[in-house]
């Protein structure tokens, strides 16, 4: 209903409305108003019921949630538990680290030399890895060795050495892995020997073979590569592949 409004006409003019039609219709628009009022108050009362259930679903859902929390967490450490109890399976990751300073800048061997080392910045474009437990890198450009210490006896490292030579003559070349280097017992094993008949330029030389981390000297000292000929040489390092077997 619109509002009804009071016509009062001018002053003692007695145009206006009379008293009854007057209060007739500010009863009417009472009347309206204390409808409407009723119907705000009912909304009001529906918005706070619904207020207190939602609230209480929060709170509900609140105490899910910490619930799974604590359940996720005890599941993470029966999960870390359990894995600790497994035995009797290998983990690998390898890494590649290819040279580029070589390339530019060979290492020479004066003939007979038997302190030839082989070096790689391993920052060429074929460096790469799959260490998807983020283990610790074997091979250190700074100091240009390997660093076994992250491993234990009995794990085992496998090796593809890759170089190229430059010889003026016949001979004969070999490729060492000097092994805990700075214990009390290091020693060197031979990966690889090759006769060249004639002179060569850039002649690929490949190494394959794997090392066992026997005892703790080779664990904690150091290793590197050595090239030995009694021959003069130039060698450009491709570079070296190397996958750990962990037991």
């Amino acid at each position: 209903m619109a509002k009804q409004d009071i016509i009062i006409g001018t002053q003692n003019a007695k145009a206006g409305d009379t008293l009854y039609t007057a209060f007739t219709k500010t009863e009417s628009n009472f009347t309206e108003l204390y409808a409407k009022d009723v119907v705000i108050e009912g909304d009001v009362a529906s918005l706070q019921a619904d207020t207190s259930t939602n609230t209480t679903a929060i709170a509900a859902n609140t105490l899910a949630t910490a619930s799974n929390a604590v359940n996720i967490t005890a599941n993470s450490s029966a999960i870390t538990a359990n894995t600790a109890l497994i035995t009797g399976f290998t983990r690998t990751y390898w890494f590649d680290a290819s040279d580029t300073a070589t390339t530019s800048s060979p290492i020479v061997h004066g003939a007979g030399a038997t302190n030839t080392y082989l070096t790689n910045n391993a920052i060429g474009s074929n460096t790469t890895s799959y260490n998807p437990d983020s283990n610790d890198v074997l091979w250190d450009p700074a100091t240009n060795k390997f660093n076994f210490t992250s491993l234990k006896v009995g794990d085992t490292v496998f090796f593809r050495v890759d170089i190229n030579l430059t010889n003026s003559a016949a001979q004969e070349v070999d490729l060492f892995m000097s092994l805990a280097e700075g214990s009390a017992a290091p020693y060197e094993l031979n990966m690889n020997h090759t006769y060249y008949k004639t002179a060569s330029n850039l002649a690929n030389d490949t190494a394959i073979f794997e090392v066992y981390i026997g005892d703790e000297n080779t664990r904690t000292g150091g290793a590197r590569f050595r090239f030995g000929s009694i021959a003069a040489a130039t060698i450009v390092v491709n570079g070296w592949y190397y996958k750990i077997t962990v037991v």
